[in-house]
């Protein structure tokens, strides 16, 4: 395995990391700072803005994620209620199943903020590794 192979390794595994700790801005701030490096990581030469801009073209998910990770203004990870379908309902673990009941079927959730915009920092951050990973050389 080489070592660009055992980086996206570490990648995948602290998105699930972030992705089993729902409410935690640090774990889900440090996955998104890792696919950014991942991004420089896999240019394959040349200018690497000019790749990144086209990974960003590619995918709305690295476009947020790189957004995040740069600092860009009016972009934040943000925790705030969201409203549980019923439909989802049997799927929800019993902790976030409990504060629905209590919170008018609302639980909290991390998601990035776009001026009015709101993603799902988890589905952004699967998005994005699934992204990159064609990139990875074979």
């Amino acid at each position: 395995m080489s070592e660009l192979e055992r980086h996206f390794d570490y990648l995948r595994e602290m998105v699930e990391v972030a992705r089993a700790a729902p409410l935690s801005r640090r774990k889900a701030m440090t996955a998104a700072l890792l696919a950014d490096a991942m991004a420089d990581r896999l240019n394959p030469g040349g200018d690497v803005l000019d790749f990144r801009t086209g990974l960003a073209g590619e995918s709305e998910a690295l476009r947020l994620v790189f957004a995040l990770a740069s600092n860009e203004v009016g972009v934040q990870l943000l925790i705030e209620p969201v409203e549980v379908p019923l439909a989802h309902y049997p799927h929800l673990p019993t902790a976030d199943f409990m504060v629905s009941l209590y919170n008018d079927r609302q639980v909290q959730r991390v998601r990035i903020a776009e001026g009015d915009a709101r993603y799902d920092v988890h589905e952004v951050l699967a998005a994005a590794l699934a992204a990159l990973e064609p990139h990875l050389p074979h």
